[in-house]
């Protein structure tokens, strides 16, 4: 367990209150009295609230769902619970058998229960395809590595968190520095340029990264 739900909902751009239901569940009122809504991932230490690099590869998945799309609640838990019910997993929104057969499982179910318009079960597919697509396995398809898409930032695979690179935080693509050891050094008055030299990595990237951290603090 290396992640707090504040470094989840940060690096990831989901709102705070959405990851929480996500991981803890809430309560909620019914006209037959109190309800509880039970959480979609589990986190890896309940306990002390930290999340595991699987746990933020599962949220990446799920972002989708929030991404142009406010899926309901009630139509994630119905499609998370029918993958489930398929294909028994601790994790599984990040299983093989989830990038193979059950997305489009996962796909139906959400769509069905929010009765969307033919054009926006196409966006809400492309929207999915696209998160997916930014998930990299490893040779036992266990995912190593993502690149978080937000809203409002390019969809380009500069920043990537992958697992054991940096403690696992989000790192310049290919050169395992953090984005926030670069935006440190830029708020200290270091110019990009600068910075780019020192780490041997080009200075649009390091703008990249200084902008991904500015982004999300005024998020």
């Amino acid at each position: 367990a290396l992640y707090t739900p504040a470094d989840a909902s940060c690096y990831l751009g989901i709102n705070p209150q959405t990851l929480g239901t996500w991981l803890w569940g809430r309560s909620y009122p019914t006209v037959t009295g109190e309800r509880f809504f039970e959480p979609l991932i589990k986190p890896a230490d309940p306990e002390n609230k930290l999340l595991s690099f699987f746990n933020m590869a599962e949220l990446h998945v799920l972002a989708c769902t929030r991404y142009t799309h406010n899926v309901s609640i009630k139509a994630v838990r119905l499609a998370v619970d029918t993958v489930l019910e398929r294909y028994p997993s601790d994790h599984p929104l990040i299983s093989r058998d989830f990038f193979t057969n059950g997305k489009d499982i996962f796909l139906h179910k959400v769509e069905e229960n929010e009765n969307l318009s033919t054009r926006d079960q196409l966006n809400f597919k492309v929207i999915m395809d696209r998160f997916l697509a930014r998930v990299v396995t490893d040779e036992n398809d266990l995912i190593k590595k993502f690149y978080p898409l937000i809203k409002g930032q390019p969809d380009d695979q500069i920043i990537s968190i992958t697992y054991g690179i940096s403690s696992s935080q989000p790192v310049v693509d290919g050169f395992g520095v953090p984005v926030w050891l670069i935006h440190d050094r830029f708020t200290a008055g270091e110019t990009p340029d600068s910075i780019a030299e020192d780490f041997s990595i080009p200075t649009a990237k390091i703008q990249r990264a200084i902008d991904y951290i500015d982004q999300r603090a005024a998020a």
